[in-house]
C-alpha cells in the first residue's frame, strides 16, 4: 500500500518558534515557553545547547485511514517513534526543519531545493516582528514557486499593539506589487476547508496563529 505524503519546508527567522511548532506538533506535547519540544527534534547536541537548528531535520505526522493522528494514539505514555508513525500511517505530512539563522542559508536553501517540498511554512514570531531572514526565506519560496502559508507563533507572549503592527507589516510584504499575494486569516475549520482549495492557484496566502505553550490555534 503507498502511503500519500505531503512535504512542507518549515522556514523564516530564527527563534520564530519553528523547531518548537515541529516538535509540539508531531510530539503531541504542548511546550513549557522555555524549549522543551523543540529538544525533542534536534539532531545535534551544540543545537540543544544554543537552541537553534543548524542542519536539515525531517520530523512526520501520520495519520491512519480513519483520520487520527498516529503519532499520538499508540496505547503507551509516549509519542510513537518515526518508525512506528510510519508503519501505521495512511497518510503522512514531512516536516522539513530548516535553519533560520543566516550564517545557515546555504543549507535552508539546499533543504528547499533538494528535500522537494509540496509547500512552504513561513514562521513569523508575533514579538518579533518581519526580521530580515523572513523577507529571505519568502524570497526563496517565491523564487521556488513554492506555495505557502505563515504560521504566527508566541502570540501568548506578544502584546497586542506589537501583534498587531507585525499582521499590518507582514500583510504590506505579502500585498506588495512584487509578491502578489492575498494573505487570508484562518480562523476556524470552514476556513481551512476555503484555503485548502485556493492556495494551489498561488495567490492566496493563508495566516495562522498559534501559542505552541497555551494550544491557541494549534487545531
Amino acid at each position: 500500500v503507498t502511503t500519500l505524503e505531503v512535504r512542507i519546508a518549515v522556514i523564516g527567522n530564527v527563534d520564530s518558534g519553528k523547531s518548537t511548532l515541529v516538535g509540539v506538533l508531531t510530539k503531541g506535547q504542548l511546550d513549557n515557553g522555555r524549549g522543551s519540544s523543540r529538544s525533542l527534534v534536534f539532531r545535534h547536541r551544540h543545537e540543544i545547547e544554543s537552541g537553534r537548528t543548524s542542519s536539515v531535520s525531517q520530523q512526520v505526522m501520520g495519520f491512519s485511514a480513519s483520520g487520527e493522528i498516529t503519532n499520538y494514539v499508540t496505547g503507551i505514555a509516549r509519542p510513537a517513534t518515526q518508525q512506528e508513525v510510519v508503519k501505521n500511517s495512511s497518510k503522512m505530512l514531512t516536516f522539513i526543519d530548516l535553519a533560520g539563522h543566516e550564517h545557515y542559508l546555504k543549507t535552508t536553501i539546499f533543504g528547499m531545493t533538494g528535500a522537494l517540498p509540496d509547500y512552504g511554512m513561513l514562521m513569523l514570531g508575533a514579538n518579533m516582528g518581519v526580521q530580515r531572514m523572513t523577507k529571505e526565506h519568502l524570497g526563496i519560496a517565491l523564487a521556488l514557486n513554492l506555495p505557502f502559508f505563515l504560521v504566527v507563533t508566541k502570540i501568548d507572549i506578544a502584546p497586542v499593539h506589537i501583534l498587531k503592527q507585525t499582521m499590518k507589516k507582514m500583510r504590506g510584504i505579502l500585498k506588495s506589487r512584487n509578491v502578489n499575494k492575498m494573505p487570508f486569516r484562518v480562523k476556524n475549520m470552514g476556513d481551512v476547508l476555503s484555503v485548502v482549495k485556493s492556495i494551489h492557484g498561488g495567490r492566496v496566502v493563508p495566516v495562522f496563529r498559534v501559542s505552541n505553550v497555551t494550544g491557541e490555534g494549534l487545531d
